[in-house]
């Protein structure tokens, strides 16, 4: 037995919807990297300007085991400190937020271009003369400043 009636879909309507899946995918691909594109340069974007550089340092290990650190806002933006670390251990700066800082609206803001310095005391455990020991102040945007001192130097 014969069959003659057999159909199939035409090489030119095949080719049209093959055309058609193609540019159909092509466009979620797009519409998928252009959003997530977007996304991931939108976020974040404050960090940025939050650039703090420490210009000098004293760690003075009798009496009192006080670091006094000074900061400078290199960046173009205000930057406000958020909270303070030694060696991973949180640690409040005495008077409660940064001290003596100049051109400064409120104790923990820093201007651009503006110095601040900040004594942390009461460290715990005492560091060892001559050991090297990790600052790390937090922004409120976010940004993460570590700096290495050294106990009982200046720098």
């Amino acid at each position: 037995m014969r069959l003659n009636n057999r159909r199939a879909v035409s090489p030119i309507i095949a080719t049209l919807l093959l055309i058609a899946i193609a540019v159909a995918s092509g466009v979620l691909v797009y519409v998928f990297t252009g959003s997530l594109a977007g996304s991931l340069t939108k976020s974040g974007g404050s960090q940025v300007t939050d650039q703090v550089s420490m210009v000098a340092y004293s760690f003075a290990l009798s009496p009192s085991e006080n670091l006094t650190v000074y900061l400078q806002n290199t960046g173009t933006g205000t930057v406000t400190l958020a909270s303070f670390y030694f060696n991973g251990a949180p640690v409040v700066p005495s008077g409660g937020g940064a001290t003596a800082c100049s051109k400064l609206a409120t104790p923990d803001q820093m201007a651009p271009g503006a110095t601040c310095r900040i004594v942390l005391a009461a460290l715990s455990p005492v560091p060892g003369a001559g050991t090297s020991n990790a600052i790390r102040i937090v922004s409120t945007d976010g940004g993460q400043f570590t700096y290495n001192v050294v106990a009982g130097q200046t720098g």
